[in-house]
């Protein structure tokens, strides 16, 4: 099954997800958000899929929001939170999926694609990668329901690190935190995934699916109350003068004066 920006690949009980915008690293826009809820809700009809691996086609996971996009969104309101929107409906669409997930994480995972990974039920991890969520060097507040993601990865301390100071981690301290369940050479990344997905997929699916269920209705039983209205906070944090500024400084690395208090 392919999409204009995604793919699922494997038949049978373990099936990959495939970030497929390889020319610019997997770049998150909108089109991809609405790709990825729809092999979401594919997948979730294949009878005999146990296990899905999700990965991202060419040198890295996924390097964030497409820049380019990013201009037009700064322009329109409504297309601002349109995309929050989008970005919820994707991360949900992958936590709510039957099978158990695993992100298989290379290269990077910056903003956007890491909150892809953070959704996946396991993280494992390339030697040489690193992931960051820059939102807030950007001047906005970290959306697509994925604070609460963050916080049960590497609990609160880690989770207030990396979603405020915007730094880029590297694989050997992420595994540290709880963020990776395994790092290992890229070159035996998909092979690590292929084993916990076969893991998984050779225990009988029905306890299986209900436990993954329970214990995610457990740990999320106030997320999307609680951060129901995300969007709108990622929104007009865009709209103020800091944001205007912080994208402008953001690749320059001049030092910025913020104004918002």
């Amino acid at each position: 099954m392919e999409w204009e920006t995604v793919k699922v690949e494997g038949t049978g009980h373990i099936v990959e997800l495939v970030l497929n915008r390889p020319q610019i690293h997997n770049a998150v826009n909108a089109q991809l958000l609405r790709d990825v809820a729809a092999a979401c809700a594919a997948i979730n009809e294949l009878p005999d899929c146990r296990a899905v691996i999700v990965r991202g086609e060419g040198k890295s996971f996924s390097s964030g929001a497409d820049l380019k996009e990013q201009k037009d969104l700064r322009a329109a309101l409504k297309h601002r939170q349109h995309r929050a929107k989008l970005g919820a409906n994707a991360v949900n669409a992958i936590s709510d999926l039957y099978p158990v997930t695993i992100a298989a994480v290379h290269g990077h995972a910056i903003g956007g694609g890491a909150c892809l990974a953070m959704a996946c039920d396991f993280q494992i991890g390339s030697e040489t990668c690193s992931v960051s969520i820059r939102e807030a060097a950007l001047g906005l507040s970290l959306s697509w329901n994925s604070i609460p993601n963050t916080v049960q990865l590497v609990g609160p301390k880690r989770a207030k690190q990396m979603i405020l100071l915007a730094k880029a981690y590297d694989a050997a301290t992420l595994l540290e935190w709880g963020f990776f369940d395994e790092v290992v050479p890229e070159a035996e990344l998909l092979p690590a995934a292929q084993r916990m997905a076969q893991e998984y997929a050779d225990m009988p699916p029905l306890p299986v699916h209900m436990g993954k269920a329970s214990i995610n209705a457990y740990v999320r039983m106030f997320n999307r109350a609680v951060f129901h209205m995300d969007e709108v906070g990622v929104t007009y944090s865009g709209l103020t003068e800091d944001a205007q500024q912080a994208a402008e400084v953001f690749f320059s690395g001049e030092k910025a004066t913020w104004h918002y208090k």
